[in-house]
């Protein structure tokens, strides 16, 4: 028998301000980058240029490039300090939501299986890990009783490339149609979705990704 209930869903106005988050960041990202890499190339040394040329890959490539770069001024500074603090504040703003963050030893040990193993299953998308500078942290939500939520890696699946603290972000905004209160996915999955349920709820996280 087909479900009555009402379609789960973020509300239209959590639904618009993400979608326009993430755009707008892309956005400022790859004219912030195009303005970085057009200033590296043009202060590069003749030396520098046969560096960046001769990279085995892009990120070295990224990293050779701007050593030849004027130190910046201190309004850039400030400007550098300021962004850093806004990611700084979102980042504590969504551990809070999610629960905590564990680091990578501690998943394992939870889980009963090596460091190794952990990566390995966040690179299947079979649990959630958002960059940490260099370290990759895992959201503690994910985890009920020393084992990832019913039906993580669909859902997971569904995102697509969606940067990771997007992919938080949304699964820790309270959706509506799953009960009173403010109900959130990784909610939703920890108390072990019905087969509607997940199908309804990878469907959700499919357009949000589209």
């Amino acid at each position: 028998m087909a479900s009555t209930a009402p379609s789960p869903s973020l509300p239209r106005s959590t639904r618009r301000a993400s979608k326009a988050v993430g755009d707008t960041l892309r956005r400022k990202a790859l004219e912030k980058l195009t303005l970085a890499i057009a200033k590296a190339v043009e202060s590069a040394s003749d030396d520098t240029l046969a560096d960046i040329i001769g990279a085995n890959d892009l990120r070295h490539a990224l990293a050779i490039a701007p050593r030849d770069i004027a130190p910046a001024s201190t309004a850039d500074l400030e400007a550098i300090k300021s962004a850093r603090e806004k990611t700084a504040r979102f980042r504590e703003e969504m551990a809070v939501r999610a629960g905590g963050m564990y680091d990578r030893a501690e998943v394992a040990a939870m889980l009963g299986v090596s460091p190794a193993a952990i990566e390995k299953q966040r690179q299947r998308r079979q649990i959630l890990g958002v960059p940490y500078g260099n370290e990759i942290r895992y959201p503690a939500s994910q985890f009920v009783k020393g084992a990832a939520v019913s039906g993580l890696k669909r859902v997971l699946e569904a995102f697509g490339d969606m940067d990771p603290w997007e992919q938080l972000m949304l699964l820790t905004t309270p959706v509506e149609g799953y009960g009173e209160g403010s109900v959130t996915i990784f909610d939703v999955l920890a108390r072990g979705p019905a087969p509607d349920e997940l199908r309804q709820i990878n469907a959700l996280v499919s357009a949000w990704s589209a």
